[in-house]
């Protein structure tokens, strides 16, 4: 039975799901925009690959083959014409973009571009740059949807900007942006985009036609595990950057230690400074697995559904969307405020029965973010209003 005949069989897919995901045994989440409960074949692929080095010792080669198949998985994930040999892995989604953001030629003089209203990692690495490298920063303005638009990023560029940085999604009221738009006209002008994609990339698919880089943590909706990212960068750019951490695992010539080489290797693993991550890596193969055999499209469509259908429902309950979501933008956060009193009293009052995210908007306003996955339904986002009703 495949995904789709699963979700018309109430019973069985209820089972399917206490299977799959044990958390939903005593909450429902609805906060996968923060941190995803790990489903049973990662816990238990990470499990097994431990249970595997206690025995065999840390040198156990089956792990070169998931390594690889890991990376084969996500560049079919992104699409586009991404290689394998492409991605790397990082620790976090700061990592990975702290390794484009000094990994690239800058001059003194050159700028780039970002949002007031993006999550920290994707400012804050790139504010850095003032000190390190002398660049300008230059920040779209805030706005409460965040709904940005080419124009935003238009006005800002000039001949010294070297690159934009944006999230795929704002991580607060979910709004998605027009990569394919914004990309296109950066290309065009010779200019690189980064994108942040935690809160689409498993979720929503990316354009990524006009992307030079792509940033994303496993734990939200890959529904891997922490502390394990990929990084994903288009080989006619990747060629020209240096990372700044350059370790033993760097060179092209890194089989011969003792020629001491620092020439990059002609792939991402430049970015793979040492040791490696074999138990994320584990954790995260599993995890695109899942996520492959119930199909991209299938996700999104669900995501969005679920996503559409929690708006009307919250609407209906007389709370104040942080954005006013378009059903015609493909996306998996509701951000809300209640319909009286404070967010962080009713979050408390729900925090039982319910994982969600309490929040605090740029003027310091808490408010609620839900962030339904294709494993929930619609009856959770029911329970949830009704629970809201009686708060």
């Amino acid at each position: 039975m495949n995904f789709v005949e699963l979700t018309r069989d109430a019973a069985a897919f209820s089972e399917w799901r206490r299977r799959v995901f044990p958390f939903f045994e005593h909450k429902i989440c609805l906060t996968h925009a923060s941190v995803s409960p790990l489903p049973r074949q990662v816990s238990q692929a990470i499990v097994n690959y431990a249970e595997l080095i206690a025995r065999e010792g840390q040198f156990e080669p089956a792990h070169e083959t998931t390594y690889k198949e890991c990376k084969e998985r996500l560049a079919r994930l992104i699409g586009y014409g991404a290689a394998p040999d492409e991605v790397a892995f990082a620790s976090s989604t700061s990592h990975a973009l702290g390794m484009v953001a000094t990994g690239l030629d800058w001059q003194t003089g050159d700028n780039c571009i970002v949002a007031d209203g993006d999550f920290p990692a994707n400012v804050i690495t790139w504010k850095n740059l003032t000190h390190t490298h002398g660049v300008e920063v230059r920040m779209i303005p805030h706005r409460p949807a965040m709904n940005i638009t080419l124009d935003d990023v238009a006005a800002l560029v000039d001949e010294r900007t070297r690159i934009a940085s944006l999230a795929s999604a704002n991580f607060l009221s979910g709004y998605p942006v027009d990569l394919a738009a914004i990309g296109a006209w950066l290309h065009e002008r010779g200019i690189l985009f980064c994108v942040d994609a935690i809160q689409t990339l498993g979720a929503i698919r990316l354009n990524a036609e006009h992307v030079d880089f792509i940033c994303a943590d496993a734990h939200k909706w890959l529904l891997g595990p922490n502390g394990i990212a990929v990084l994903w960068a288009r080989r006619g750019v990747l060629e020209k950057m240096r990372p700044a951490i350059f370790g033993w695992l760097a060179p092209q010539n890194r089989d011969d230690w003792f020629a001491y080489d620092t020439t990059p290797i002609d792939s991402a693993e430049r970015f793979e400074a040492g040791s490696r991550n074999y138990l994320g890596i584990v954790g995260f193969h599993a995890a695109l697995e899942l996520l492959q055999d119930v199909g991209a499209e299938i996700i999104e469509d669900r995501v969005t559904h679920l996503r559409n259908y929690a708006a009307q429902k919250l609407r209906k309950q007389g709370c104040r969307l942080l954005w006013n979501t378009d059903p015609a933008l493909h996306a998996g956060i509701v951000t809300f405020y209640p319909p009286s009193g404070d967010a962080t009293v009713l979050y408390n009052k729900l925090d039982e029965h319910f994982a969600l995210a309490l929040r605090t908007d740029k003027n310091g306003t808490p408010c609620i973010r839900v962030s339904p996955h294709f494993m929930n339904t619609e009856e959770d986002i029911d329970k949830l209003a009704s629970a809201i009703s009686h708060a």
